[in-house]
């Protein structure tokens, strides 16, 4: 957890003000006019009410599909940054949800009836692309409730996938150039490797090998394929030698570009003012404004802010909102006082105190997500208690 310059303000009735610096912060708790709201990020809330608030921010969002940058300010000041982690397990979890439910129904057990034509309406959106634009409003909400955000620029990707996948800019009829000939996904691999081992350099006893196995989520595009011949593939699969080449996945670019107008109507619904911006603007604001590469640097450029009064977060995680009360992995809900998510400051032997949001309570120890480990290993006895987040956890 950053310590930062900037406390944030409301007032008794909830409404955002201008921020302040902590001298005065201290000052107002000390003499009773304000009371703590929130402890991370530090919110204070007065014992009166302002009648007519001022002042007006602008937040800029550089959406991704890994993490999220976000950054909040005026003019030329930040006054909150930070990373969102977004998940990646939902369509694991999916899955294996689905394998629970096919069990069910062939033992004849108590099970949920199987659906089918559920996909494909109108508005509808994969729950693994969802899920990920729904945790940048749960972040926006939550800062919305300490800073009056009434403008919102957000930056959508633009991308060419056939010139990402032959490594130069295509240009006019070669868009139409097919990549392979044949019908089936083997004649389709050996003809795009000129029928030779590209191990050996035989020309006989030809196999196709996926490069990225299906049980390991790859899929049977003539890329995910090399041509080896008998020998080579088995010797392969007995780990005499060892593949090198990786396959190019759009997985990603494809997540932004299916989710993006999702976002972009939901942002509409929060703020009156919603601009765009794309890749190219926001590099080149980016480096007039001598930053480096980051997601809420890009995020800062996009509002044009490059003063920074305070520290920017480098994990901002929402917590999920639907818990497995059954889980059987997590059987310990609290353990000598501290709980899941927790924010927590510890004392290290070797790196001084260290601030981390609760993975795991373990026996002996505890697991903390931290800035550089998201696993990182702490004693019971050397942990004090920070605070203890209801929704959107900082740290």
């Amino acid at each position: 957890m950053p310590k930062s310059n900037v406390i944030y303000v409301v007032d008794a009735e909830g409404k955002p003000l201008l921020p302040t610096c902590g001298a005065r912060a201290r000052i107002l708790l000390k003499k009773g006019k304000a009371k703590v709201y929130s402890v991370v990020p530090f919110t204070i809330c007065l014992t009166r009410i302002v009648e007519n608030p001022v002042g007006e921010f602008k937040i800029g969002i550089d959406d991704g599909a890994k993490e999220a940058g976000i950054s909040v300010g005026y003019e030329d000041k930040v006054v909150f940054a930070g990373n969102i982690k977004l998940r990646q397990d939902v369509h694991r979890k999916m899955l294996q949800r689905a394998q629970y439910r096919r069990t069910r129904r062939s033992k004849n057990l108590r099970h949920r009836k199987s659906r089918f034509l559920n996909r494909g309406k109108k508005g509808w959106l994969p729950p693994t692309i969802k899920q990920k634009k729904e945790s940048i409003i749960r972040v926006i909400n939550d800062l919305k409730k300490r800073l009056n955000i009434t403008e919102c620029i957000v930056e959508q990707g633009q991308f060419d996938t056939s010139s990402m996948s032959k490594g130069y800019k295509l240009t006019g009829k070669e868009y139409q150039v097919s990549e392979y000939e044949s019908n089936n996904w083997r004649q389709k691999v050996l003809w795009w490797d000129n029928y030779i081992c590209q191990h050996c350099g035989l020309k006989d006893n030809l196999q196709a090998h996926h490069i990225k196995p299906k049980a390991k989520g790859g899929s049977n595009i003539v890329s995910n394929g090399i041509t080896l011949c008998s020998s080579c593939h088995k010797a392969l699969h007995d780990g005499k030698w060892i593949l090198d080449r990786k396959v190019k996945s759009f997985k990603y670019p494809a997540h932004l570009q299916q989710g993006k107008w999702y976002l972009f109507n939901k942002l509409k619904e929060l703020f009156d003012s919603v601009n765009i911006c794309f890749g190219w603007m926001t590099a080149k604001k980016r480096r007039e404004l001598k930053l480096e590469k980051d997601h809420y640097h890009d995020a800062s450029a996009m509002i044009g802010a490059n003063m920074y009064l305070c520290i920017p977060y480098s994990n901002i995680l929402p917590r999920r909102t639907k818990v497995w009360e059954s889980n059987p992995t997590k059987t310990c809900e609290e353990r000598n006082g501290f709980k899941h998510w927790d924010i927590i400051k510890a004392k290290h032997r070797r790196l001084g105190y260290v601030i981390g949001s609760v993975r795991s309570l373990k026996k002996s120890c505890i697991t903390l997500r931290t800035k550089n480990d998201d696993n990182f290993p702490v004693r019971y006895n050397n942990s004090n208690l920070l605070w203890r987040p209801s929704g959107v956890v900082y740290c």
